[in-house]
Order: C-alpha cells, then sequence, then structure tokens
C-alpha cells in the first residue's frame, strides 16, 4: 500500500504544471524566470489538441526563430505576436476547450531571439481566473499584460475585476530575463 502511494505521489509530482490558481497576482510579486534557462516544454493536451482541424484555424505557423523555438518544444502559436524592437512576446497553447478556446496556454518573451521567459508562473486556461488577455509592450524593456480576475460568482462571460502586471527585461549573465515589478487589481466597472 505504501508503495502504491508512494509511486503515485510521484507520478503526480512528476506531471508538467497545468493552469493554476491567479493567487500569485494577489500577493507581493516574485520572479520566477531564470536567466539562461531552456524554454518549458508543452505538456500532453487535456482537451483537444490545438491543430484539431475544426479548431485550427487561430494558429499560425512559425516563421521567425523564435517562432520556431516556441513550435519545437511541443506549443501551438496562436495569435499576432507582439514585438518592440528586439522583444516578441509570443502565446503558445497546448490544449483547447470544447470551444476552440486556448487551454494550458503561456505568454513566451524573447529578446534578440534569446528566450527570457514567461509571463506567469503558471499555464492559463481561457475564462479562468488569471487567464492572461492582453500584452502591450510599452518598449523594447518594458511589457503590460492584462490577466481577467474572476471571482466564483462571476459569469464565464464576464470577470469582475482585472489585474495588469508590469514586467522590465533586465540582462544578466546568463542572458535576459523577464521580471515581474508591479501587480494593479481593479474592478472592471472602475
Amino acid at each position: 500500500m505504501r508503495r502504491a502511494l508512494l509511486t503515485a505521489a510521484l507520478l503526480l509530482l512528476a506531471q508538467p504544471a497545468r493552469a493554476a490558481s491567479a493567487d500569485w497576482l494577489d500577493k507581493p510579486l516574485s520572479g520566477w524566470n531564470v536567466a539562461g534557462t531552456a524554454l518549458p516544454k508543452a505538456p500532453a493536451p487535456k482537451g483537444d489538441p490545438p491543430t484539431d482541424p475544426r479548431c485550427a484555424g487561430p494558429l499560425r505557423k512559425a516563421e521567425t526563430p523564435s517562432d520556431r523555438a516556441v513550435a519545437a518544444a511541443g506549443w501551438s502559436l496562436f495569435g499576432k505576436p507582439h514585438a518592440a524592437g528586439p522583444t516578441a512576446v509570443l502565446l503558445g497553447e497546448a490544449s483547447v476547450d470544447g470551444m476552440c478556446r486556448p487551454w494550458d496556454y503561456q505568454g513566451f518573451v524573447f529578446v534578440g531571439g534569446r528566450y527570457a521567459g514567461t509571463l506567469s508562473p503558471a499555464l492559463m486556461d481561457s475564462r479562468t481566473d488569471g487567464a492572461l488577455s492582453e500584452v502591450r509592450l510599452l518598449s523594447s524593456a518594458r511589457i503590460e499584460v492584462t490577466f481577467l480576475r474572476y471571482a466564483t460568482t462571476d459569469p464565464l462571460c464576464c470577470p469582475s475585476r482585472l489585474s495588469t502586471v508590469r514586467y522590465r527585461l533586465e540582462r544578466r549573465g546568463k542572458g535576459p530575463v523577464v521580471v515581474p515589478v508591479s501587480v494593479n487589481t481593479a474592478k472592471t466597472g472602475d
């Protein structure tokens, strides 16, 4: 019995990170990106694969070296790339729900073609608390991202709050890194 429990616990720990709560947006920010680390591999789809023919319309082909790096890690590229100077933010999804909305998705940041980190410490699902909604490059060294914030009583169409996170890009010895700087959460009507 103990062996079976230990095996089950090890299997759970070995699973790729799944979409998690957005509690990181309600705490003091701490960096999760480390300069020089590899781009994370996409998890196995928990829903339909993004390449399902009925959902593949919003996918885009890899065109740049950064796009190709994201695709090589198993992610499907979607949405338009955001770029300012040498900085690019790309969106990648590992799965889609029954309505073809992204599941297990992430925003990947590159500077001069080098991976600099993610915009969230955990994978995100559409229409859930903490889902990435909008990316704005304020300059080649500053990014602002809006995340949807759902209360348990909110309808899926309409989050009651939005959290805006500002990031700066730093150059460190092992390469560029994305650093969260501030978060501001406000009601959607404010």
